[in-house]
Order: C-alpha cells, then sequence, then structure tokens
C-alpha cells in the first residue's frame, strides 16, 4: 500500500525522501492560482463545478478536490473565515469574476461600490475604503493606513484594530479542518494570516512605517510588541480548535524585493526576528510537532539563516530571481535545516514567458535541485496567474508526478 498524501507531505517535513515528492497547489495564498486561471483549467479537465473565488483580493480560487487529485496535489490550505480586506466567506453566494472571468461562487459580503472611472472600492462597516481595484484590473490594492498620523501610543491604542480570533470562527475552523482531516487523506496547512512586516507597513503606509523604524524606534516597538501580544493570543486559540487536525501553519512577511531586502538585515534583527521567535515559542509550547512555514519573497539570503533560528522549519517560495537566491546554493546550505516549499517554476518568468519545453525543463531541474534528502514540497513560485494555459499549468505538475521521484533525481 502507498503512502497517504499526509504521510508523504510530513515524511517531507521531517527530512525523509518519498515515494514522490509532495505537491502543492493552493495551500497557502501564495502558492495557489487565479480564479480566471482556474476557470479555464476546470473546463479544460471537464470539470462542471461552480469555481469558488475565497479571496477576492487576489482573485484566488479554492480549487476543486477532484481537480487537485488529478494534479497529484497532497497538501490543502484551511483558509480564515476572513482571509483578506475584511470579507468572511462562510456564506457564498452566485457573482462574476472580474474581467469577464465567468460565473463563480464569492462571500455574501463582497458588495465593492463603483468610486468612479471604472474603480471598484471595497469599504468597512465604518465607511473606510480598505482597497480598489482599477479598471480592467484583477486584483485589489489595500489603501486604508489606520495609524498613517500616529505619533504616540495612545493614538495606537485609539486606532488600531488587534488580530484576533472569535468563537465563532473557532468553530467554524474546527469543523472545516475535521471534515477534511477525517474525509480525505491531504495534508492541511493553516493559513493563520500572522505578520508583522507587512501588516506594520499596511497599518502605517509603507513610507511612514520605513521611516519610523529609524526616527521613532519606540513607537515602533510598542506597536510591534502589541500585535506579537496579540499574535501570540490569537495563535492559541487557533490551535485549541484546529491543532488535531493541521500539520502546518503558515505565515507571511515579505522582507525582500527583486534586488535584495527591503530593509537591512541589522534592522530585520532588530525588530523582527525576536519577536517571530516569541510567536513561534508559543506556537511550539501549545503544539509541539508543529511546522511552521514562512513565505518570504525577494532576495532574503541574509537572513535566511535567521529565518530558522527564530523558529521557521519551512520557507517559501525561494524566489531564484532575486538577487542572491541561487537554489543550489540554498539547498546546501540551509537544505538539512529547514523544507524548502516551492521554487519548482517561476511564474514571473518561464511559467509566463516560456514554452512547455521551457516549463518542464526547469522544472526536472529543480527537482534535481531540491529533491535529494526530502525537505521539499512542489509548488510553483507564488499564485498562477490569469491567461497561464491549462497546459501548461498540466505541464508543472505532470512533470512533478512523472520526474519527482528517487529514480530521477537521484541519478
Amino acid at each position: 500500500m502507498g503512502l497517504t498524501s499526509r504521510e508523504r507531505v510530513l515524511m517531507a517535513l521531517n527530512h525523509e525522501e518519498t515515494d514522490r515528492v509532495p505537491i502543492d497547489l493552493g495551500s497557502s495564498r501564495s502558492t495557489g492560482i487565479n480564479a480566471n486561471a482556474y476557470q479555464d483549467l476546470k473546463r479544460y479537465l471537464g470539470n462542471d463545478k461552480e469555481t469558488i473565488c475565497f479571496d477576492v483580493k487576489q482573485d484566488l480560487a479554492y480549487a476543486d478536490f477532484d481537480i487537485l487529485r488529478r494534479l497529484g496535489v497532497d497538501v490543502v490550505i484551511l483558509p480564515r473565515l476572513v482571509p483578506s480586506i475584511g470579507i468572511p466567506i462562510d456564506k457564498l453566494v452566485p457573482g462574476e469574476l472580474p474581467q469577464n472571468g465567468g460565473s463563480c461562487l464569492l462571500s455574501e459580503a463582497f458588495r465593492p461600490k463603483d468610486i468612479g472611472g471604472g474603480t471598484w472600492g471595497v469599504f468597512d462597516d465604518e465607511g473606510h475604503l480598505l482597497a480598489k481595484r482599477p479598471k480592467d484590473g484583477l486584483y485589489f490594492d489595500e489603501c486604508y493606513n489606520p495609524l498613517k498620523e500616529a505619533e504616540t501610543p495612545e493614538d495606537i491604542d485609539k486606532n488600531l484594530k488587534l488580530p484576533t480570533i472569535s468563537d465563532y470562527e473557532m468553530e467554524w475552523l474546527h469543523n472545516r479542518a475535521k471534515d477534511i482531516y477525517e474525509n480525505t487523506d491531504f495534508c492541511i496547512s493553516g493559513a493563520t494570516s500572522t505578520s508583522l512586516f507587512e501588516k506594520g507597513w499596511k497599518d502605517w503606509g509603507m513610507q511612514t512605517f520605513m521611516e519610523n523604524l529609524y526616527v521613532e524606534p519606540e513607537l515602533i516597538a510598542y506597536y510591534l510588541d502589541k500585535m506579537t501580544d496579540a499574535y501570540i493570543v490569537m495563535m492559541e486559540r487557533y490551535l485549541e480548535a484546529v491543532g488535531d487536525y493541521v500539520t502546518v501553519v503558515q505565515n507571511n512577511d515579505d522582507f525582500g524585493e527583486q534586488r535584495g531586502m527591503l530593509l537591512s538585515p541589522e534592522t530585520y534583527r532588530k525588530f523582527f526576528k525576536p519577536r517571530h521567535a516569541r510567536i513561534n515559542e508559543a506556537i511550539r509550547k501549545k503544539k509541539k510537532d508543529i511546522h511552521i512555514s514562512l513565505h518570504c519573497c525577494g532576495g532574503i539570503a541574509p537572513i535566511i539563516g535567521d529565518i530558522i533560528e527564530s523558529g521557521y522549519d519551512i520557507l517559501n517560495p525561494i524566489q531564484k530571481e532575486c538577487a542572491n537566491m541561487d537554489p543550489y546554493q540554498i539547498k546546501k546550505e540551509f537544505g538539512s535545516k529547514m523544507t524548502i516549499w516551492g521554487g519548482a517554476c517561476s511564474t514571473q518568468t518561464t511559467l509566463t514567458h516560456g514554452t512547455i519545453e521551457e516549463i518542464i525543463a526547469e522544472c526536472k531541474e529543480m527537482i534535481k535541485c531540491y529533491a535529494p534528502g526530502g525537505g521539499f514540497v512542489y509548488s510553483q513560485i507564488h499564485n498562477i496567474q490569469a491567461g497561464i494555459s491549462p497546459e501548461k499549468i498540466l505541464a508543472v505538475f505532470d512533470t512533478a508526478l512523472k520526474y519527482g521521484v528517487p529514480e530521477f533525481y537521484r541519478k
């Protein structure tokens, strides 16, 4: 009898080679597929189930399990009740995807307003414009910065909405996770929505937050400590709800960009590393054997060792187009200390602009690079975008099914 998907992922996370590399599509909001592209893939494969767009900010699909099984996927997402921009997904209604993408199911609470010039806006209950999608766009850009004018701790206390998890969400998550765990063999990855750096520049605005790291360090420390304390309480409650079912909890903080880091390694180590470590320590105190993933884009090579030291044992995605992110060097230096999740095919270059043959060649090369010794979960680098053909998508995943085996990558 072969391995179950859950067993396959767990072995890889424990740095054991498996019958084939475990595969992911959509287990986080950074390894997913655009709902418009998913619509095309679904039709191509003859699946007539309604498309669910669970993250309207990024226009991401919650893929049908039959589609995932066809692709060989081993791990699925447990999304938060409110994945993004304040919109809960517990009640779905018929809707339409952007750019004539076709019919789908959307949150009942998704009621964007035309704010002029073809731009659509999402507002909270207090009338704040949270995000807007430009004419002919697919995605909403967040634009509300409640702390932009904050100058004192009192300003933070007055205007900051701390991360929480309600009793209702705990029950909703528990029931959803229990159903997946008992009725499938998928591994479950919990998208927990914890973030300090990204949340900081969303709350303050990028320029204000980055400036205040240097000119108002005590004020930023006060903010980050409040966020850290709140995340610890939130994660303790989260694991009370789903700790029996999830194998991975997944967090996000993009410290990098194409040419390197967005802030100096020293600033990262002063403000963010110790607070990440506190959160991760609390998570493992609650559930000792949990695996903790950090999604972190960009050229972050100078701090990969620090990320591991702060308690993360999974890093997504290894964005190889960015400065100093050489896959072979990263695997050699860090591959025994963390699981590399993603990195199989670039959505920025090859998947978007390459041929089928180039896609297959890149995926085979990355399997050869990352798979030996375990510690690798196969996925594309970030979300598959709209306009990517079903043939290209199938090339990515069929390559893993055919070549993600020891007989190939040990040659």
